[in-house]
């Protein structure tokens, strides 16, 4: 008569699993297809890259082949002034131009380099005046692309290759 008992009783737990499996099965499996869809969808909608499209397009310099060029002195620049702000803002940069040594026309333009430190200067302070106090911490990687890019256009060469900002203090 235990083994009897026994026996229902193992029967009926693994009904109950069994149900419950179910019912985990219709309920979980479903809603987790959903977030899924979700995510899909909110990743698609903000565009989210897992590489950088622009690194990928130039070539890689080995750092053994660079040459790092600091700009002589830290720049204060004025920045942009906020809508309903009076008060000026400035920003204490201090700047590095990363140089290829191997760059076809290295010798040509590496003394063009020393020469037009005020140009370089000029190039760096228009492009941080284009944004406020609160953009300058968020956007610093795209003024560093639009300082590198004005650069290279300027000595119509990739000569410079990478821009280092040492240190950035807004106020």
């Amino acid at each position: 008569m235990k083994k009897n008992m026994l026996t229902i009783l193992i029967l009926a737990l693994s009904i109950l699993n069994l149900v419950l499996g179910a019912v985990i099965v219709f309920t979980v499996v479903p809603t987790t297809i959903r977030t899924n869809a979700l995510i899909s969808k909110v990743a698609s909608a903000i565009d989210l890259e897992l590489q950088d499209t622009a690194a990928s397009d130039k070539p890689a310099v080995d750092i053994a082949d660079l040459e790092e060029y600091p700009i002589p002195e830290d720049l204060t620049i004025n920045l942009k002034k906020e809508e309903n702000d009076s008060t000026s803002h400035y920003a204490a940069v201090s700047i590095s131009l990363f140089i290829n040594k191997k760059a076809k026309d290295y010798k040509d333009l590496r003394p063009s380099v020393d020469s037009n430190v005020s140009v370089i200067k000029e190039i760096i302070a228009d492009e941080f005046s284009k944004y406020t106090v609160n953009e300058v911490t968020e956007n610093k990687d795209v003024i560093k692309e639009a300082i590198l890019n004005r650069i290279q256009e300027y000595f119509q060469s990739d000569l410079v290759t990478s821009i280092s900002v040492g240190k950035l203090l807004v106020q």
